[in-house]
């Protein structure tokens, strides 16, 4: 008896750990200096929502709830640059392109884990807005409750990977 307890005590061991997510490494590619640039404009992405629902009853009835978690990567890159005293603009002007980056946002491999945990990479492009040479891309990858967490976390690692000693 004390043999069967101790297998299913190891295959419940084993299926909980080999259902949790881990996290690719971050990567990045720097072709540039992002010195010397004071405005920024952000290609528009669309938000990205997270809803989960429940339901369960008992002899008095039945009940159910909802939660939604929504992210706008173009909001969260702007907040973050803003932050950082840059100055968003609403489009590239010639007379201020040369002092112009333009942030691209991409998405992918999305994953979800055990217990309904996700996991996101996400793609940042930093290009000169004169040139648009590329400047700096960053990969990275995080996890979180829903899609909408996992995004915020993942966008904001790339955030902190790329500006890390700038400014």
């Amino acid at each position: 008896m004390k043999k069967i307890y101790s297998f299913l005590f190891l295959c419940a061991g084993v299926m909980l750990f080999a259902s949790c997510l881990s996290v690719a490494p971050t990567s990045i590619s720097r072709n540039g200096s992002l010195e010397g640039y004071r405005y920024f404009y952000v290609t528009p992405t669309a938000e990205r929502t997270s809803i989960k629902g429940d339901t369960w009853g008992n002899k008095n009835g039945t009940y159910g709830s909802t939660t939604s978690n929504s992210v706008n990567p173009a909001d969260l890159i702007a907040g973050y640059l803003m932050g950082r005293g840059y100055v968003r603009v609403p489009e590239v002007k010639a007379e201020n392109a040369d002092q112009t980056m333009i942030i691209n946002y991409g998405d992918g491999n999305n994953r979800e884990g055990f217990w309904s945990e996700r996991a996101i990479t996400v793609t940042m492009q930093i290009l000169n807005g004169k040139t648009n040479d590329l400047i700096v891309v960053c990969k990275a990858e995080e996890k979180g409750g829903d899609e909408a967490v996992a995004t915020r976390l993942a966008i904001e690692k790339a955030l902190n990977e790329i500006f890390l000693g700038v400014r």
